[in-house]
């Protein structure tokens, strides 16, 4: 190979390792410091304290988490895992404690506090002027985008799973009976289902399908209305002993609210609901009635 050829090679090899030393000098210097390592997936525990209010959750051995307190019910695993992301939240800027005045960005006796396992994320004040919020992990406080204080600041049934049901996964056989505000359904001597007025077989299957997998589009804190009828549900538990759980019915306009006043939550759904849940009946007889 010539002298020419070669000196092209070196400079070819030399133009290719500095692209490659500005590249990655450049991905590491963009991309912002985590506010830890810590894998999401690794944590089994969490505890919410904000304005003296705890909410504690619990991984459990499904993989699904589950509320402790202040009652015992199945979480929103959809925003569980969206709070546990706090945990890589990059980083906009870092201080020690003694750099800044903790009483000033609220990081003094913080109202707001989540405890991953035995990591403690303290919550202070959002800068004014950059929107970002700052945080507390032992020493170090940070800066970060202010997109996870709102996902636990509310009411805890924000964070309450959307299922009318417990235990979602459970066979179709746990539910034992209905008491509807039309009907009653439940099973004959045979084990089939039947209702006491004239309905298909197709449409009592469909309605035990609704009980067992609609979803409310949200999930509120207990509001006292007018009560329209209520609406039993018996089923086996997770211990295989019978429960049954009360539903009141107090609006429906524009949309279905299911009540648990005794566990202060109600369930907010489509209207479509009404029919497929609260008065289920033959799409002839439905049309026949409208």
């Amino acid at each position: 190979m010539s002298k020419k050829n070669l000196l092209n090679l070196f400079l070819l090899i030399v133009a290719a390792t500095l692209a490659t030393l500005i590249y990655y000098s450049e991905e590491t210097s963009t991309e912002l410091e985590r506010l830890t390592r810590i894998k999401p997936g690794t944590i089994s525990t969490i505890t919410i304290h904000h304005n003296k209010h705890e909410t504690s959750f619990a991984k459990l051995a499904d993989g699904h988490w589950h509320i402790r307190q202040p009652l015992e019910i199945a979480a929103n695993d959809f925003r569980v895992n969206s709070i546990l992301k706090l945990l890589n939240a990059p980083v906009h800027k870092r201080y020690r404690s003694s750099e800044i005045d903790l009483e000033k960005v609220g990081l003094l006796n913080p109202d707001s506090v989540i405890i991953f396992d035995d990591i403690e994320i303290a919550f202070g004040i959002t800068n004014p002027v950059t929107n970002l919020r700052f945080v507390r992990i032992g020493e170090a406080i940070s800066t970060i985008e202010d997109v996870y204080f709102p996902l636990f600041s509310s009411h805890f049934s924000t964070l309450v799973s959307l299922n009318l049901l417990p235990a979602n996964d459970l066979p179709l056989s746990t539910i034992k009976k209905l008491i509807l505000l039309n009907q009653t359904i439940s099973r004959d001597e045979a084990g089939s289902w039947q209702s006491n007025i004239d309905i298909s077989a197709d449409s009592i299957n469909k309605t035990i399908d609704h009980w067992q997998y609609d979803q409310a589009f949200g999930v509120h804190q207990y509001l006292e209305r007018k009560l329209l009828g209520e609406v039993f549900i018996y089923r086996d538990n997770t211990d295989g002993d019978e429960e049954v759980i009360t539903y009141q019915v107090t609006d429906t306009d524009p949309w279905l609210i299911l009540a648990r006043p005794e566990i202060g939550l109600e369930y907010h759904l489509d209207i479509e609901a009404y029919d497929n849940l609260i008065t289920p009946q033959d799409s002839t007889e439905k049309n026949l009635n409208d």
